[in-house]
């Protein structure tokens, strides 16, 4: 790991293949504020925001390098779509294959450490390409075949070593408010339990082969106006309660253009609780982000939210067929040769997983917010925003004799990630000239400049003496 200062600086230097964007100005508009605190800094980063819904198979497609330099923690996969109309409710070779390739892409997220979640809906064969003919789980009140699979599943993690306790998370169901073939609620919540007893009972919290249990990973966020989860939360209420609920609450984060993973993370606690049941060990949410949100500011802005959050966030896959689990869910691009290149959003997540020191607090503005670090003398915020139409943004650093101790100015650097509509970016580049900056009331301001042409970018910040 570098110090501190010789990695800001590097950071600052990398270059990319597109001229130097919109630079720091002084405006005169009001911006939209984002605030970091740095007398409110502790611990290392965790990369809270830094998942992806599959995005890789075998042993090098995208390479392994990729995974490395960003740092992927979390992945949630489980064979869909190697074939059509596949998995264990149509042929067990099929499933076999499913199971092989969520086997190798395990391997791969262990290999820089991270957390793999199994979608055992997509190894069941429901992944979206499934025929209308295909069973689903206790039909006509046959519940031989969800038995027979949950022991196969149990028998397979065991085998292949991935009963280790906290590198292996279990989903029982993708989205069942919408992914149940037409089935009633009550088949879906059925299973459900049926499953988590199973499951628990194979890999039991306490033990050294514990696997949480991740659910229910609903399209649909938690609230008491969502008569599905209803019916779910009352269901589990009078059917085991804290013994059959997920270990983790996990929903997704892809509706709409109004993807917050604020106001349903803090409704839910006390929303689960009026069923006399528990926030469990933790929340997610396994997929987030619509394509349309697909792009560095933006990425940056979930990134921001999840670090205030403090849980992860895995990355939405908008991919089919062999391009899902490849790509890094669109973070790169295959060339006609075979080679990738990266985009704007990937230099943004790499920016990201390189920002070291302690993480501080931060606030949001309207649409603007940002995940910042610091350490003795160096201070690095990275910017993100919803909005592609405010041209103006700014962040303010408070506490700034936390770090800086007596100094009443402080040098100041913008950088920019391009999104450059989509294409190729090989890095960030500094943005305007170095400023210098005077301490009023222990904190400084910057106004970032962005212009219309750049709404979409990503920028960061860094302080220095």
């Amino acid at each position: 790991m570098h110090a501190a200062t010789s990695l800001l600086f590097a950071l600052a230097s990398a270059a990319v293949t597109l001229g130097a964007p919109s630079s720091l100005a002084p405006v005169k508009r009001a911006a939209d504020t984002t605030t970091v605190n740095l007398g409110a800094c502790s611990g290392s980063p965790q990369l809270f925001g830094q998942g992806i819904l599959y995005g890789w198979s075998g042993t090098n497609t995208p390479p392994q390098k990729y995974l490395q330099e960003l740092s992927v923690n979390y992945e949630s996969a489980g064979g869909a779509q190697t074939d059509q109309n596949g998995g264990y409710a149509n042929s067990r070779t099929s499933y076999n294959n499913r199971f092989a390739a969520t086997v190798a892409a395990w391997k791969r997220i262990r290999a820089v450490n991270g957390v793999m979640i199994v979608k055992m809906a997509d190894l069941y064969g429901v992944d979206f390409t499934q025929s209308n003919s295909t069973p689903y789980p206790g039909d006509n009140g046959d519940w031989t075949l969800w038995n027979n699979f949950l022991q196969q599943v149990i028998s397979d993690l065991k085998s292949n070593g991935m009963a280790n306790s906290y590198t292996t998370q279990l989903e029982i169901w993708n989205e069942p408010d919408i992914n149940f073939g037409g089935r009633p609620q009550s088949q879906y919540n059925e299973m459900y339990v049926r499953g988590t007893k199973a499951l628990r009972q194979a890999f039991p919290s306490g033990s050294s082969a514990y696997l949480p249990l991740v659910g229910p990973s609903t399209s649909s966020r938690p609230y008491n106006g969502n008569g599905w989860w209803n019916n779910f939360l009352s269901y589990l209420q009078n059917n085991g309660g804290t013994n059959v609920q997920p270990d983790v609450w996990n929903w997704h984060l892809e509706e709409n253009n109004n993807n917050d993973p604020i106001p349903p993370a803090q409704y839910l606690p006390g929303y689960v609780k009026s069923y006399g049941l528990t926030p469990g060990i933790g929340l997610q949410n396994n997929e987030f982000g619509i394509r349309s949100q697909q792009y560095p500011a933006y990425a940056t802005w979930f990134q921001s939210r999840y670090e205030r959050l403090q849980f992860n966030g895995l990355r939405g896959n908008w991919a089919s067929g062999s391009d899902l689990s490849d790509l890094l869910a669109d973070l790169l691009i295959k060339n006609s040769d075979g080679s990738y290149s990266t985009t704007g959003e990937y230099q943004a997540y790499k920016y990201y997983k390189l920002m070291n020191g302690s993480p501080c607090t931060t606030t949001a503005g309207s649409s603007v917010d940002s995940y910042a670090t610091a350490s003795t003398n160096n201070a690095t915020a990275i910017i993100g925003s919803q909005s592609t139409s405010a041209t103006t943004n700014a962040v303010t650093f408070s506490g700034i004799s936390k770090k800086f101790g007596s100094a009443t100015t402080v040098k100041a650097q913008l950088i920019n990630i391009p999104y450059n509509n989509g294409g190729a970016v090989n890095g960030w580049t500094n943005s305007g000239s170095q400023q210098t900056l005077t301490v009023s009331n222990d904190q400084v301001t910057f106004n970032i400049n962005v212009g219309s042409s750049a709404t979409k970018d990503a920028w960061a910040v860094r302080l220095f003496n």
